[in-house]
């Protein structure tokens, strides 16, 4: 028999298999790239403040469209939602009537943390990106609330293992304002140091630092006498990103932080260049924690094929590796719902070395290590007891 025919008949048959695999393959392609996206609601809180507002905004308008480049390959997308923070719970139930998955918030002075509990009571599982009160995390704690911003105590332990374990400052005089934010830093500076073999003593000539005990509000007015006490600039300390904001003249104190726009290690660098690139700013550590939040939420979205609160919360407490590029997997923890993560001590510059993009303030160590677990408060003497 000739070949020919032989030959012919394999052809057809290879063009038919081409064929049929195309279709099949145009089959499987087809609905995903006609399929409407699957698109999920967060809602974001802005402070009365304009300045810690657009930090807020800016920070996870990058977070968005961090998760989004991820999202939308599996054909979801997030959008946001945003409503000014204001009394009475107001903002957080017209976001929950929008269909938010979740609600992020919890910056500026006063009600942003009550506003997120009430969320969290209402059903809708909530973010916080500012509010550091050790009571949300301990008697106040709430199920569904979450927390991205360092609480007090972690601020705090991170001052005290860098001066007390590295630099060996043991004796602490402690200067507060009155209010409640420095009733809550003395009390919880009182149980850190003690933990660390130091201790508050009532001479404060005699102190090797002064701790300035004080609402962000009055950090400038405290930094401020601290110095004409004839204080060392490095010899006064503080917790969170109040004192960075001092102008460069008045730049002083030894600041516990969540995070700096000088960072570099662990991609850290390339998150603060594309965050500088976009909007001509530093990236604050409030701005950073917006962008964590809608990172966090996009890969409950993605990896865990979250599509209501209940999933979210399941992903979240499932201690799912975070990476947010300060170089340790972040989880939240068991007992409060807090974000496990390095903070960082950052002390004044002297005016000479300061300029271009370098600020007044530098990195001096980064705190935490591979125990996350040892600032902030334990598992054994945490007071947080979720209900539902």
């Amino acid at each position: 028999m000739a070949p020919g025919p032989r030959v012919t008949t394999a052809r057809v048959g290879r063009r038919a298999f081409l064929g049929s695999v195309a279709a099949a393959t145009l089959a499987s392609i087809t609905p995903r790239a006609a399929r409407a996206e699957d698109v999920f609601t967060v809602g974001v809180l802005l402070p009365a403040d304009a300045e810690k507002a657009t930090e807020v905004s800016r920070g996870a308008a990058l977070g968005l469209d961090d998760a989004n480049a991820l999202a939308t390959l599996f054909g979801k997308r997030l959008r946001l939602e945003t409503e000014a923070d204001r009394p009475g719970g107001q903002a957080g139930r017209a976001l929950a009537r929008a269909g938010a998955l979740a609600v992020v918030g919890g910056v500026g002075p006063g009600g942003g943390g009550e506003t997120l509990l009430q969320v969290a009571a209402d059903g809708t599982p909530a973010l916080n990106i500012g509010a550091p009160d050790d009571r949300l995390r301990n008697e106040s704690c709430e199920r569904r609330l979450f927390h991205v911003a360092p609480s007090v105590a972690m601020y705090v332990d991170a001052l005290t293992q860098f001066l007390v374990d590295q630099r060996k400052l043991a004796r602490w005089a402690v200067a507060g304002d009155g209010s409640p934010r420095g009733a809550e830093i003395e009390a919880v500076a009182r149980r850190s140091l003690a933990r660390r073999g130091a201790a508050v003593i009532g001479d404060a000539a005699a102190a090797d630092i002064v701790l300035l005990a004080a609402d962000d509000r009055g950090v400038d007015a405290a930094v401020a006498r601290a110095i004409a006490e004839g204080r060392p600039p490095d010899r006064i300390a503080g917790i969170g990103e109040a004192g960075l904001r001092l102008p460069a003249d008045r730049a002083a104190g030894l600041w516990a932080i969540g995070w700096h726009y000088e960072l570099e290690r662990f991609s850290a660098r390339e998150l603060n260049g594309r965050f500088r690139r976009r909007w001509s700013a530093p990236l604050t550590e409030t701005s950073w924690a917006a962008w964590a939040a809608l990172k966090l939420v996009g890969e409950a979205v993605v990896r865990a094929g979250a599509s209501d609160g209940a999933a979210l919360m399941a992903f979240m407490e499932s201690a799912h590796p975070f990476d947010g590029h300060k170089g340790e997997a972040l989880t939240f923890r068991k007992w409060d719902h807090q974000l496990r993560q390095p903070l960082y001590v950052a002390g004044p510059r002297k005016r000479e070395d300061i300029a271009g993009q370098l600020g007044p303030f530098a990195v001096l160590a980064d705190v935490g290590g591979k125990n996350l677990d040892a600032i902030g408060t334990a598992a054994a003497d945490s007071r947080c007891r979720f209900t539902s």
